[in-house]
């Protein structure tokens, strides 16, 4: 099953899937000269990655074979971004654009290397289908082997003043929160009430808590929202 906006790619077309290859994440280390031999390691950049999927389409009428590749086509949208789920990874996707379309032959209907091709772009980590909740104040523990998606949600029914959430040494304090929906994206380092930021009023000395694994304590008031990565 290779299924992309909730919809199987065999459902669309009879293909017969030759190979599913997924590649791993770009990595970039960053190093600092030094004066004489040799340099300090600064850190390490991720980029993205991509998946291949190849496949034969067993069509003789050149009509049918036609019509199905463009069904392929049109299931892939172009530039719109989706999860894309494949069976070796149960209850994960990844996010993807598809970035590479079948080039097909018009004599050797029965070739077998027709290629889709996925990127990841904005996470590029292999994600948890499944949304876990927890609450502000209370330990939780967080699996994967990848940075998690986290935020910490709250609906206020009035404006509230001087509020503060911190984990692992790290606060992030709000001068004022108004009345609303409030959403903060650790990851993104994005703060907003029903889509408006809020980020005026975000603390100079504040620092957005780092989406981390393993046991953690989010202090504060609310509720949290967050999906396991892995690399």
């Amino acid at each position: 099953m290779i299924i992309f906006n909730g919809v199987d790619l065999e459902e669309i077309a009879p293909v017969k899937i030759d190979d599913i290859r997924v590649s791993p994440i770009q990595t970039t280390p960053v190093a600092r000269q030094r004066v004489g031999f040799g340099q300090d390691f600064v850190r390490m950049n991720g980029g993205n990655r991509t998946i291949t999927v190849t496949f034969a389409l067993l069509i003789q009428n050149r009509e049918e074979r036609f019509e199905a590749l463009q069904a392929i086509v049109e299931w892939a949208k172009p530039y719109e971004e989706h999860t894309l789920n494949l069976p070796m990874y149960p209850g994960k996707h990844f996010d993807v654009r598809c970035t590479g379309y079948p080039e097909p032959s018009y004599r050797q209907w029965w070739e077998s290397k027709l290629r889709l091709v996925f990127t990841t772009y904005d996470n590029p980590f292999l994600t948890s289908d499944d949304e876990i909740n927890a609450q502000c104040g209370l330990p939780f523990s967080i699996g994967g082997t990848a940075p998690p998606l986290i935020k910490i949600t709250r609906k206020l029914t009035a404006k509230v003043a001087d509020q503060t959430y911190s984990a692992n040494g790290r606060s992030m304090s709000f001068s004022q929160i108004p009345a609303g929906n409030m959403t903060i994206d650790l990851n993104k380092h994005t703060a907003d009430v029903s889509g408006t930021s809020i980020m005026r009023y975000f603390s100079q000395t504040s620092r957005f808590i780092e989406p981390v694994t393993g046991n953690i304590t989010i202090s504060g008031t609310g509720s949290i929202a967050y999906r396991e990565r892995w690399v």
